[in-house]
C-alpha cells in the first residue's frame, strides 16, 4: 500500500486525497496540476517571457510534487503509524473512562482528538455514535453511524448498530 501511495505522488495531492486529507490534498492538486499544465502550455508560448513561464511552472510543479512525496513518506512510515495507533488507543481509553463516569462532554473531547488522528477507527466511531445519541446530537450520530458502516469491514459493531436501529424503529 505504501508503494502505491508514493507512486501516486506523481500527481500532486493524490495520496492526500486518498488518505482523506481533503483540504491539503485539493490545494496541492490544484496548484500542482496548474503548474504542470502551465509548463506544458509554456512550450507553445512565443515571446520574450517564455523562459520565465517555463522556469516558474517547472519549479511550481516540482515543489508541489515533492511536497506530496514528502507527506506520503512521512505519513506512511512505520514510526508514524505506530505513534498514531498509540495515541488513538489512549484517546479511546480516556473516552471510555469518561463515558463510564458519566462525563459525556469530556468523552467527546477525547473522541474528537482520536478521530482527528484516525477518522476510520471503528471503536472510536462506535463510541462517538453512542455519545452523540445520548447528547441528542442527531447529525453527529448519523455521521458516525454512516462512517462506522463504511469502515467496519469485519462487522465488529454492525450487529449492535442494527440492533439499536431495530429497537428505535429505524
Amino acid at each position: 500500500m505504501r508503494f502505491l501511495l508514493i507512486f501516486s505522488s506523481v500527481i500532486p495531492g493524490l495520496p492526500l486525497l486518498l488518505h482523506g486529507r481533503y483540504g491539503y490534498g485539493l490545494l496541492l492538486f490544484l496548484f500542482g496540476s496548474a503548474s504542470w499544465i502551465l509548463h506544458l502550455a509554456s512550450h507553445l508560448r512565443i515571446g520574450d517571457d517564455r523562459e520565465l513561464f517555463l522556469g516558474g511552472s517547472i519549479v511550481g510543479g516540482i515543489i508541489c510534487s515533492l511536497a506530496t512525496v514528502m507527506w506520503t513518506i512521512h505519513w506512511t512510515s512505520e514510526d508514524r503509524i505506530e505513534k498514531t495507533r498509540r495515541e488513538v488507543e489512549s484517546a479511546l481509553d480516556e473516552a471510555q473512562r469518561s463515558y463510564l463516569r458519566g462525563r459525556l462532554e469530556e468523552a467527546r473531547v477525547s473522541l474528537d482528538r482520536g478521530l482527528k488522528m484516525d477518522g476510520r477507527d471503528i471503536d472510536l466511531l462506535f463510541l462517538d455514535w453512542q455519545i452523540a445519541r445520548r447528547l441528542g446530537d442527531e447529525q453527529r450520530a448519523r455521521k458516525s453511524r454512516r462512517l462506522l458502516r463504511k469502515h467496519d469491514l469485519d462487522e465488529k459493531w454492525l450487529w449492535e448498530v442494527q440492533r439499536e436501529e431495530l429497537a428505535r424503529g429505524r
